[in-house]
């Protein structure tokens, strides 16, 4: 059985991922080394935001290690659910590390409330809804985020809120092609009868059978009742990074931009 991924792209997705690593030094540099005004905001952007990026570093090294772009045969469960735990915690840190950005503006600028006191912990983000911090970056950087929220909005929001409310991230074990549908669900119907009847070996034989007709994808979904999209993983974590150490670098530079 073939890999999923060509020889060039395999050599692709390896170069991203080593291009993850640096980057993952050298932005958490960039906010470690940064003197701030407020405690709180140096808190939000040392123990928030570079450790979010750098369990995001790790998850990918982890979803690489247990299921690696090579990979041609049908992995097993375990392997799997392991894999499939490191992209719940790369998910949700990639949604925490926007929310840490913009407590460290919020924080450091300082953006307060009309009444003058403390921004509602609701009204806290970068996105249009958070009105208050809006209004307090410059056009360049609103301009920024605009041209990233479809991003947010219908990949990422959408993988996290599935993933801490609704159905969690699931990486189908394999898939069946429309020919070998058939004879798929013939060995679903005679494993389940097998099982009824409590006749554990042949019900054991019945769904090896079935898993040899099925083929390695690495796809990632959510809800099946929702038409969640499938994505390839490996090269999915690896421009969500990326989109991350932008996102951080814009505001490194908006925190520039206007002295703060």
């Amino acid at each position: 059985m073939t890999a999923f991924f060509s020889e060039e792209n395999i050599n692709k997705i390896n170069a991203g991922r080593e291009d993850v690593h640096k980057r993952n030094i050298e932005l958490r540099e960039k906010f470690l080394s940064r003197i701030y005004k407020s405690g709180r905001g140096r808190e939000f952007a040392v123990h928030g935001f570079c450790r979010r990026l750098a369990s995001m570093a790790r998850a990918i090294d982890l979803v690489f290690e247990k299921l690696p772009p090579e990979l041609s045969d049908i992995p097993d469960r375990p392997t799997v659910t392991d894999a499939t735990i490191a992209i719940h915690s790369f998910v949700l840190n990639a949604f925490g590390c926007l929310d840490n950005l913009a407590w460290i503006w919020v924080c450091e600028k300082p953006v307060l409330a009309a009444n003058g006191n403390e921004l509602p912990s609701l009204k806290v983000g970068l996105g249009p809804k958070c009105a208050d911090v809006r209004a307090s970056f410059s056009q360049e950087f609103v301009g920024y985020l605009d041209s990233r929220q479809v991003w947010v909005d219908n990949y990422l929001k959408g993988f996290r809120d599935s993933l801490a409310h609704r159905i969690p991230l699931y990486i189908p074990p394999y898939i069946i092609t429309p020919e070998r549908l058939a004879d798929y669900t013939r060995l679903e119907e005679e494993s389940a009868e097998a099982l009824r009847n409590l006749q554990l070996d042949n019900y054991e034989r019945l769904q090896a059978e079935q898993k040899e007709l099925g083929i390695w994808r690495p796809w990632m979904t959510h809800s099946v009742s929702e038409k969640s999209p499938s994505v390839v993983f490996h090269a999915q974590l690896i421009a969500d990074f990326l989109t991350i150490d932008e996102f951080g670098l814009q505001m490194i530079e908006e925190l520039a931009r206007q002295g703060v």
